[in-house]
């Protein structure tokens, strides 16, 4: 028993003894870290430096939007053939071209001012004839330099040749009714709302629709399109390999809450200037159109983080060289046209620390982190 109680005497003095020295050690390390200076596993690490390379490009903003083209159409012809429409062909006619076909009797139109009211025969004169007469030089069928106006033989004889190859009668007479007057020719031209296939006319009906010449260039846009077009902005219109410059001339409201904006040339002329009679005839033309809202500049571009602007409103760039002044022509989609450094200069995209007056490091060739491309 005695034996048995030294033996646990011992083991508790050996335990007691181990616990003294962690204790110990453990205070003296504790201390230690305490009173230490301490110091940083490793620097902060700066934010990434962005360096890019100045390009030649471009910056502005346009919309593509269409312009109408609209020409009014008047009444040049009421309708004087009886019986029921066989056919009709509206649109683009030319000198002799048949536009509507009455109970087997064709409705021609030929170039002139003054409107066909008597039948045409031996004899008669005046400024119809005179109509008729350029109609038959144009067609080949009179030789004469100019018409007289004077319904002689020789125009009596061209008019049985032309009826002739026309499978008509050939009476040498051109009855009220069968021509029509158009101040110019080609033309579009339009029917009247009678002169329909299968109608019965009986004399009198509106017949036949041309341009007055007059010519009008609507862009007509939302009011949220409306909102994005500054006043002075320009419009480039386009048709086929034609490109008219124009400005908006006045504006107003239509029936639908639209904007209608009138064009017109800079000058105030027609926006199409010398070259409206290439435009077709119809009573509504679509051209393709671009609103110019920010004009295009090109030059030496660099990212718009790449700006920066002293307290005096000048602008510089940081570059391999420090800072350089820069003259700012425009901007947009975050790209800046500048003046004042060439393409293929380094320039800071982004700074490691803002503000800061002397440039980071600049890459090894080819190690920019990212570019702005032309």
């Amino acid at each position: 028993m005695a034996a048995r109680r030294r033996g646990r005497g011992l083991l508790v003095a050996v335990v007691c003894l181990v616990a003294l020295a962690l204790a110990v050690g453990g205070g003296w390390w504790a201390a230690r870290a305490t009173l230490e200076p301490q110091t940083e596993s490793a620097e902060a690490a700066a934010p990434d430096v962005v360096w890019a390379e100045a390009t030649s490009s471009s910056v502005g903003r346009s919309l593509p939007l269409s312009t109408t083209l609209r020409q009014p159409a008047r009444t040049v012809a009421s309708n004087a053939v009886g019986g029921v429409v066989l056919s009709t062909s509206p649109g683009e006619v030319t000198q002799g071209d048949t536009i509507y076909v009455v109970a087997g009797t064709p409705v021609r139109v030929v170039q002139g001012e003054v409107p066909f009211y008597r039948d045409l025969a031996r004899r008669t004169k005046g400024e119809d004839v005179a109509q008729l007469q350029q109609a038959l030089i144009d067609l080949d069928y009179l030789e004469a330099q100019e018409p007289d106006g004077d319904f002689g033989w020789r125009t009596e004889q061209a008019v049985k040749d032309w009826q002739d190859d026309l499978g008509l009668d050939d009476t040498g007479t051109i009855p009220l009714g069968r021509l029509v007057a158009v101040d110019r020719l080609p033309t579009v031209v339009q029917l009247g709302e009678s002169i329909v296939r299968g109608a019965t006319l009986g004399g009198g009906e509106e017949a036949v629709l041309a341009p007055t010449g007059e010519q009008h260039f609507v862009l007509v846009v939302t009011q949220d399109q409306a909102r994005m077009i500054p006043a002075e902005a320009t419009v480039e219109v386009t048709w086929q390999d034609q490109v008219w410059e124009a400005v908006i001339s006045s504006s107003e409201q239509d029936e639908f809450g639209n904007t209608e904006f009138t064009l017109a040339a800079p000058d105030g002329g027609p926006v199409c200037a010398d070259a409206c009679g290439t435009l077709p005839g119809d009573a509504q033309v679509t051209l393709r159109s671009e609103i110019v809202i920010v004009p295009e500049i090109s030059g030496t571009a660099v990212p718009a983080a790449a700006v920066h602007t002293r307290a005096d409103g000048s602008a510089y760039v940081i570059t391999e060289a420090g800072e350089t002044e820069v003259t700012v022509r425009g901007s947009g989609g975050g790209v800046a046209i500048v003046d004042g450094i060439e393409v293929g200069t380094r320039v800071q995209a982004l700074a490691g620390a803002a503000g800061s007056p002397a440039p980071a490091p600049a890459p090894a060739p080819g190690d920019e982190a990212t570019t702005t491309e032309g």
